[in-house]
């Protein structure tokens, strides 16, 4: 069944084009990922399709042979209480959905404030519904799970894959493949047309000189002048062919890693081993309540990274405030400083400066690396105009951009990849692997906490631990255990009296606590 078709879909907004669909529908057995940067029109787009007021101007034809159940994106002001407002949106929006059989159910942003297990149970979901989909997501394991069609709007069009999020990542590799050799190959052929260019003007003035070996009667009747205008013409040719090819050449974005090369002050670095932060052991309170406890001293080394997990509402955001004031117990190196990012960080600001003036006094990267992540976080068409204009989402991806790039050799990052579409996130990926200092991030991105491989910190059963201490624990549990039975099967093995059967048993269960 089709469910919605789009034809010639355009979208304007101040007599430009946000994006054009020239053939889009919907049909059964379809999970749809809307995806593109922030700002191209993913959230027009689905408002269109389930008639939602716009101040858009809106031409072409959607026909809907449905009903429409969207749920628009939360946007959260409680921590505590987001991943349940949304799970209960959701939840509503399915048992709507259930009541009408032709349905459509529209997403916007729906991971956004859920934790990983929220997570886990949206995919379950969301998998066992018989009607289609349309998801607006940054989330890329999130998309890797559960889409089969993927919607991107690029380049003001919305271009459709049929195929899974994965499939789709590949065939964008191969795609920046065959354009990088695309590149290379005019290259090529720019630097042969500026040499024959260069051949044909140096023809062209010498079919006026007279050679050595010829006689001035000879030279006086040679039709030189008709020569150097043909190899002219021929040259002019070239040079206009040489600029039309230059004019389309669009060279390939190349990210360069930062090191410690890139930064302009060595007043931050400290060595590896050195501790910035000293945890006590302590109980962490909000308003008289306790949330967890800290039962062993941990520490926040010179160049650690590390990831603090942990179910919505444990105290995650409570406790990286607490540690960015200080008001912990615990020791800090005097000559750490602080960065932190937190949660809702789209506040108005007062500054009269441009972005690019007040990133340039307080980078401590190179310009190479400031402008590529101020590029990153699509920052670069802005940089002359006034931090008090910029917009919301801009406010935010500047306001991460002071702290990332600020001379800092500790961030604090409380969900830094909120707001951000799947482009700006794995730059912000890129820059946290290289970033030269010291780390802790909390992130419900587990594609993002996937590929940055950060050690670990739990808030778990009321208790903040390594997880490689609990992994330590269960591993010396599991030795203490192989061990005692070992012993057994060394005791059955000498006693005539044993029977097979029973040292058969222990063997198994020797090798099935070894294999874990």
């Amino acid at each position: 069944m089709e469910y919605i078709r789009i034809t010639n879909l355009n979208v304007e907004n101040r007599d430009e084009s946000l994006f054009y669909a020239p053939h889009l529908n919907i049909q059964d057995n379809q999970i749809i990922g809307l995806i593109g940067d922030n700002g191209v029109g993913k959230t027009t787009l689905i408002n269109t399709i389930a008639q939602m007021p716009t101040t858009f101007r809106v031409t072409g034809q959607i026909l809907r042979h449905c009903r429409i159940v969207l749920v628009p994106q939360l946007l959260n002001n409680d921590e505590q209480s987001g991943g349940e407002k949304e799970k209960e949106a959701i939840t509503q929006a399915i048992i709507r959905l259930g009541q009408a059989k032709d349905s459509l159910l529209i997403l916007d942003e729906p991971t956004s404030n859920l934790d990983i297990e929220q997570q886990r149970w949206l995919i379950k979901a969301l998998s066992s519904l018989k009607q289609p989909i349309l998801i607006i997501s940054h989330d890329q394991s999130f998309l890797q799970k559960l889409v089969n069609v993927i919607w991107h709007i690029k380049d003001h069009q919305v271009h459709e894959f049929n195929g899974s999020y994965s499939e789709y990542c590949q065939f964008l590799i191969a795609e920046e493949k065959r354009k990088k050799i695309e590149y290379h190959e005019k290259l090529t052929k720019i630097k042969k047309l500026k040499k024959d260019q260069r051949q044909a003007e140096i023809k062209s003035q010498n079919a006026t000189k007279k050679k050595k070996d010829m006689s001035w009667s000879d030279w006086k009747i040679k039709d030189s002048g008709k020569i150097e205008k043909r190899l002219s013409r021929i040259s002019t040719q070239l040079k206009k062919r040489i600029t039309s090819e230059e004019a389309a050449l669009e060279k390939p974005q190349v990210h360069h890693p930062i090191t410690f090369s890139n930064v302009k002050t060595t007043n931050l670095d400290l060595s590896q081993k050195s501790s910035l932060v000293r945890l006590g052991i302590q109980d962490v309170v909000l308003h008289g309540n306790k949330l967890f406890s800290i039962t062993k001293e941990l520490q926040i080394k010179g160049r650690e990274k590390i990831a603090l997990t942990g179910k919505n509402g444990v105290g995650k955001s409570v406790f990286l405030a607490k540690l960015f004031h200080q008001k912990l117990n615990a020791w800090f190196n005097p000559q750490v400083k602080i960065g932190y990012v937190k949660q809702n960080i789209a506040q108005e600001a007062a500054v009269r400066e441009t972005l690019i003036e007040t990133i340039s006094k307080i980078s401590v990267f190179d310009k190479t690396t400031t402008m590529q992540l101020l590029g990153d976080l699509r920052l670069r068409r802005f940089l002359n105009n006034q931090v008090c204009d910029l917009s919301g989402g801009q406010l935010v991806c500047y306001k991460l951009a002071k702290v990332l790039l600020g001379e800092h050799n500790l961030l604090i990052l409380d969900e830094p990849d909120n707001f951000l579409d799947i482009s700006a996130i794995n730059a912000l990926e890129e820059f946290l692997k290289n970033y030269p200092f010291a780390i802790i991030l909390v992130s419900h991105d587990q594609n993002l906490l996937k590929n940055l491989n950060f050690a670990t910190w739990e808030i778990k059963n009321h208790k903040l631990i390594k997880t490689t201490d609990f992994s330590s624990h269960k591993n010396t549990n599991i030795d203490n255990r192989i061990n005692l039975l070992q012993f057994k099967l060394d005791k059955l093995i000498a006693d005539p009296n044993a029977s097979f059967k029973e040292i058969e048993n222990i063997s198994r269960e020797i090798n099935n606590l070894k294999n874990k």
